[in-house]
């Protein structure tokens, strides 16, 4: 089969099953919309109330629990996973390097210093 032949066959899979009469699609005339209509249409977006009340149904309370019940429980394990290769030697980096160059200043600092 041709591809031009396969590109027909899948536009016309698309197109609907019966195209609207003409008779059908002609409009009857202009109606008038009144204008509490038109303002009703403006604040189509606008709650009534002024407020918007919102619910939270049990099958999302459902599905929420177990996503907050297990945060801890998923930090945890992130932050383990994470702490003998990369937490451990920059804690002991931090200990002997930029503490014991501290110090070192420090007591330089104090040889020198008679106050």
């Amino acid at each position: 089969m041709s591809l031009r032949r396969a590109v027909v066959r899948a536009s016309e899979v698309t197109l609907p099953l019966r195209k609207t009469s003409r008779r059908d699609m002609q409009r009857l005339g202009s109606y008038p919309v009144p204008a509490e209509a038109y303002l009703w249409w403006l604040n189509r977006f606008q709650v009534p109330g002024g407020e918007i009340k919102q619910s939270f149904s049990p099958y999302q309370q459902k599905i929420m629990w177990q996503w907050f019940w297990n945060a801890p429980a998923r930090w945890y394990w992130r932050l383990s996973k994470w702490a003998w290769p990369i937490g451990v030697p920059y804690l002991i980096i931090y200990i002997f390097a930029y503490k014991s160059c501290e110090a070192d200043v420090e007591s330089g600092i104090r040889a020198k210093a008679w106050w």
